[in-house]
């Protein structure tokens, strides 16, 4: 039964030992679900996919579940302050992209088309794999898959055989340059029928100390996790699955506002903090291979998810203190059916909803400790609905594979603003997409992608009111026009004899893109007013690319290299796009030197960054003169006692550098000195 062997072959796709060229072809391209909804080797599916398997998750730092996706092809991680991360794909990043867990929505009514914190409100240590589809997937997952789908995919347990088994982990690590320690506990208990997994995650993160030697204060804090699962395999063909998950960050300061940036001779707040930012989530999902006339295999899922995102904060030079209560509740219902046809087509069809409610709150606290009621960041008890109806068609001749899909959406967003007459917007689009791939041999693939994205503005882009980092201050626009996107690539991808490439290329055009801009005026307060505004057209291009060689010593030689390059045009002028990340990639080695001991070394690596917006320009996270290349290297060994007990002993910025990615907040760590240890029953 498909449900049952997909854990199993996802686990075997991860080795690199080949027995014949067929296996071998498997192994070095592991299976993923994301880009078409079915279980497919990623060398044989059209869209640009990056998978992050188990085993590479486990040779990864994972304070932040973003952390897991650095040094991935197509994949460039911007950090605002530790505790946040976010992943920009093809230039695009925070609501432009969607964020999945389990295949169900991460992103709220609240998302920012810019970094935000919320991907980091997830348990890096409950991943089994990450997957990223690189491109418009509207099709398949509705609004706001404008650059690409990150969705991740947590630990189930499995267990064969009917008698009850335990089996779990523990793993805690510690690294100087922040002073970490993380600590973590699961346990799988069940049998083939009934099992169970559950964990505990605790994080302590203390200040940073980057590659010139300096501290950087306001970089502490710490967040604890919990996670449980349960797996009903009712029959040999049904499944009921349950599972819960929550994540508490008692109080995470905001650097970039509590330090002085670029621009800037003094910074925006005294205080800046977090507190507390939460996810609590909850999911039911039925899953059959029961066929019927109508579906071979059905899933259906209910959802509910909590975020807080609530702030405690004293501007610069002022006494009062402010607070915030800000939530989003969402519902989330979907349905995915699969249906093979007897001329050797497939159907994939299906439905999906979700209501976002939006609670916010503001008050100020003055230095007598008299209380006063703000306006809310958000209108209070705003609204977002969606209904989405979408059918992705596949057809198989010979070699080739061509697929047509296409989704209705249709939106309904209630500002509920006491300053708007007509605050409800009722939106609808249709998206589709057509791919082709080609089997040029066992080995090689090429593949081509043409479709159209949507992304409808959502609460934060229409009614956001309230301060912004470098002296800003937001106001509401109810009149802005959903964003677009015709995007089209083309790659070529190997996978066999010893070694898996890729070599994508794709070029985006975005219509009416949201962005903040300047109004030209100033509050009472004096801070400058910026509004989110439509502006025109932005066109985004790039190449990515990856190799993997496997030696016949068993070692494996890895690079990948992305290129990506943004031109914003609006009626009168053009001008490099927003936040677009250098080229940049890895270059690296890694080899069981003998049974007991593993080698991983790598240099990280990074082109200035130069072609600055407007907006980029004003960003006091950006140096207005470019941010700077840079070249680091790592070394990681791991010691492995059988295959229960494993230390991982390593040095990360060996010659501490001093660099900053790209649009962060702040810089990066300087040299690191790790040591991990990880026992397994």
């Amino acid at each position: 039964m498909r449900k049952k062997l997909l854990p199993l072959l996802l686990l075997s796709s991860i080795s690199v030992c080949a027995e014949d060229d067929k296996r071998e072809v498997e192994e070095l391209s592991p299976l993923q679900v994301t880009s078409s909804k079915i279980a497919t080797a990623s060398n044989d599916t059209a869209a640009a996919v990056t998978v992050v398997t188990r085993d590479e998750i486990s040779r990864k730092p994972n304070a932040l579940l973003p952390d897991l996706l650095r040094e991935e092809t197509g994949v460039y991680i911007q950090q605002t302050t530790p505790g946040q991360g976010i992943p920009i794909i093809r230039g695009l990043k925070g609501s432009q992209n969607v964020h999945l867990i389990d295949g169900i929505r991460l992103n709220t009514a609240f998302f920012r088309n810019a970094p935000n914190q919320y991907m980091a409100l997830v348990d890096p240590f409950m991943t089994e794999q990450i997957e990223v589809v690189r491109g418009p997937a509207s099709v398949l997952y509705g609004g706001d898959a404008l650059g690409g789908v990150v969705n991740v995919l947590t630990h189930t347990p499995l267990f064969i055989g009917k008698e009850n088994q335990l089996s779990g982990q523990l793993f805690t690590s510690f690294d100087s340059a922040d002073d970490k320690w993380l600590s973590h506990i699961d346990l799988d208990y069940g049998n083939e029928k009934i099992a169970t997994t559950m964990g505990l995650s605790y994080q302590d993160i203390g200040q940073r100390t980057t590659g010139s030697g300096e501290t950087i204060p306001f970089t502490a804090y710490n967040a604890r996790a919990f996670n449980n699962k349960w797996v009903f395999n009712t029959s040999d063909d049904t499944q009921w699955l349950f599972d819960v998950q929550y994540l508490h960050q008692p109080g995470t300061p905001r650097v970039d506002d509590l330090v002085t940036g670029f621009g800037q001779t003094e910074p925006d707040s005294s205080i800046f903090l977090f507190k507390p930012n939460e996810r609590v989530f909850s999911h039911l999902a039925y899953n059959t291979d029961r066929a019927t006339g109508w579906y071979d295999h059905a899933s259906v899922h209910v959802a509910y998810q909590k975020i807080r995102d609530n702030r405690f904060k004293q501007s610069f030079g002022s006494s009062n203190i402010d607070t915030e209560q800000n939530s989003s509740e969402m519902l989330t219902f979907q349905t995915d059916f699969t249906k093979m046809f007897s001329n050797q087509s497939m159907l994939v069809y299906g439905l999906d909803a979700y209501h976002d409610t939006i609670r916010s709150a503001k008050q100020r606290v003055s230095e007598s400790g008299d209380v006063s009621i703000r306006e809310s960041r958000f209108p209070d008890d705003s609204s977002m609905r969606h209904l989405g109806l979408f059918a992705d068609y596949h057809m198989y001749a010979g070699d080739h594979e061509l697929t047509i899909g296409a989704r209705y959406s249709d939106y309904l967003i209630d500002l509920n603003s006491p300053q708007i007459d007509d605050d409800r917007l009722d939106l609808n689009d249709i998206t589709w997409h057509a791919s082709w791939l080609f089997k040029l041999n066992e080995n090689d693939r090429l593949f081509a992608n043409l479709g159209r994205g949507f992304r409808p503005p959502n609460i934060f882009d229409l009614g956001q009111v309230g301060e912004r980092p470098g002296n800003r201050f937001n106001v509401i626009n109810p009149n802005l026009d959903p964003e677009t996107v015709i995007s089209f690539d083309f790659g070529w991808k190997h996978a066999g004899n010893g070694w898996q490439a890729e070599l994508v290329g794709f070029v985006s055009d975005y219509k009416d893109v949201i962005s903040s801009v300047l109004t030209g005026e100033q509050n009472a307060e004096g801070l400058d007013i910026v509004q989110s505004q439509n502006i025109d057209e932005v066109r985004i291009w790039g190449i990515e690319t990856a190799l993997n060689y496997y030696l016949e010593n068993g070692g494996q030689f890895f690079v990948t290299a992305t290129h990506t390059y943004g031109k914003e045009e609006a009626a009168e002028s053009e001008g490099p796009a927003d936040r677009i990340p250098p080229t940049f990639g890895v270059i690296g080695y890694q080899q069981y030197l003998s049974e007991a001991w593993h080698l991983k070394s790598q240099v990280r690596y990074a082109a200035t960054q130069d072609r600055l917006s407007e907006r980029d320009l004003g960003d006091p996270r950006i140096n207005p003169f470019g941010t700077g290349g840079f070249v680091v290297y790592d070394t990681h060994f791991t010691w492995y006692s059988n295959n229960d007990f494993r230390i991982r002993m390593g040095v990360e910025n060996i010659f501490d550098k001093k660099y900053r990615e790209h649009a962060s907040g702040l810089d990066a760590p300087g040299r690191n000195y790790h040591v991990s240890f990880h026992y397994q029953f």
